[in-house]
């Protein structure tokens, strides 16, 4: 058999070189044309796909989300901000809030109590605007020593600033708030909208790197449905717009690290491998060869296998080579004595010898002078230890 680019099914040998009846692929234009319905028809699909997908707004329905324009989203206020003038974005990194703080952007963390020890420490260092959004059972250790609380106070309560910072007396009231924080002795910390004893629904303190750290401990005056409540706009707008950026990290929606977001890689690598595997694959496409069919090949002669072993036997007797010639006896009857005899092939010499004698009657040492023995010193005792291995074998019965 035969792949051959340039062999003649028949072999008669009349077709010329390049000739129709050779077996070759077909001409990559001729495989272009032949795939070019269904090209377009993949390209048009994948171009309404496109289209579709850039086109439909993206949204989400994780609460709080920036997308998310259900009730519980706050898209209502990115988009405020917005019109303010400010660029809003989420983030899905410790790291990548870090890294837009020190850009100097305002950093808004929802759930901060999920973060290590080590990035809210990273965050106050930053020396920019740190919004926490929702205080409630949250752990703030390693950005302030303000603690959260839970005494909360009932929509039906209308909070009043009773402080002098400018945010809150902007928002003028509250419609209550689920939770609030403790102050301490925190130096410089202010708290308004008092919910309790020493406890605010909105407070400030200064941070360790020379940055304002703002905690709003109920973050549902940030959703959607109560933005428009008493002041809720009015502080989150005013707590949250105070650079041109602001990043939205929600540290319970943070990703996993993969290796395309690792700081060493260049942001561009994974769309410039695509466009590699693509060009790649097209010009495999347009450049490769295809193999043609299989095709059976005419011998120019048949040997059949005895005229082969007489053969060999004939190059043996001119060289005079007895042991090579002894040896291929042994080794064939060997072989065909323990197939009959059902000995695996890892069987030694004792197994062979001891299922042979069993089988043929013949003694041991017998068989094992007949298998292993000495080289024929001539070749007529060549030919003797051919009868006696021929007899050998058939008087071994198998199993």
């Amino acid at each position: 058999m035969s792949a051959s680019a340039t062999t003649s099914p028949k072999g008669d040998g009349t077709a010329p070189a390049g000739s129709a009846d050779q077996v070759v692929g077909a001409r990559p234009g001729e495989r272009l044309q032949r795939w070019r319905p269904f090209l377009a028809a993949g390209a048009l699909l994948l171009l309404v796909a496109l289209a579709t997908f850039w086109t439909s707004p993206q949204s989400s329905k994780v609460p709080y989300a920036i997308n998310n324009p259900h009730p519980e989203g706050t898209q209502a206020l990115a988009e405020l901000l917005r019109d303010q003038g400010v660029d809003v974005s989420a983030v899905t990194s410790a790291d990548a809030a870090v890294t837009s703080a020190a850009d100097g952007a305002t950093v808004v963390v929802l759930n901060v109590g999920d973060l290590s020890s080590f990035d809210r420490h990273q965050l106050a260092q930053t020396g920019q605007e740190v919004v926490v959004l929702g205080s409630l059972y949250e752990d703030l250790a390693q950005l302030t020593d303000m603690t959260p609380t839970g005494v909360s106070a009932s929509t039906n309560t209308t909070l009043e600033p009773e402080c002098t910072d400018p945010d809150a007396v902007a928002a003028a009231a509250l419609a209550g708030s689920t939770g609030s924080v403790d102050l301490g002795d925190v130096e410089g910390a202010v708290g308004c909208f008092p919910v309790g004893d020493g406890t605010y629904a909105y407070a400030t303190a200064p941070l360790a790197g020379g940055g304002t750290l703002r905690v709003i401990a109920d973050p549902r005056i940030a959703t959607n449905e109560n933005l428009t409540t008493q002041g809720n706009a009015a502080l989150a707008i005013r707590a949250m717009g105070r650079s041109d950026r602001l990043v939205w990290f929600d540290a319970s929606q943070t990703l996993a690290l993969n290796v395309w977001d690792t700081p060493l890689l260049p942001p561009w690598l994974p769309a410039l491998m695509l466009l590699g595997g693509v060009a790649v694959t097209a010009l495999a496409l347009v450049r490769g060869r295809r193999f043609g069919r299989l095709v059976s090949e005419d011998l120019p002669v048949v040997v059949h296998a005895t005229e082969t072993a007489v053969g060999r036997g004939r190059l043996y007797r001119r060289a005079g080579d007895r042991d090579r010639a002894a040896q291929a006896l042994r080794a064939g009857t060997a072989l065909r004595l323990g197939r009959s005899l059902g000995l695996p092939a890892s069987a030694g010499r004792g197994e062979l010898l001891q299922a042979a004698a069993r089988a043929s009657g013949w003694p041991a040492a017998a068989i094992d002078h007949a298998l292993y023995g000495p080289t024929p010193a001539d070749d007529h005792a060549l030919a003797d230890l051919a009868v006696r291995l021929e007899q050998l074998e058939s008087e071994v019965h198998p199993r």
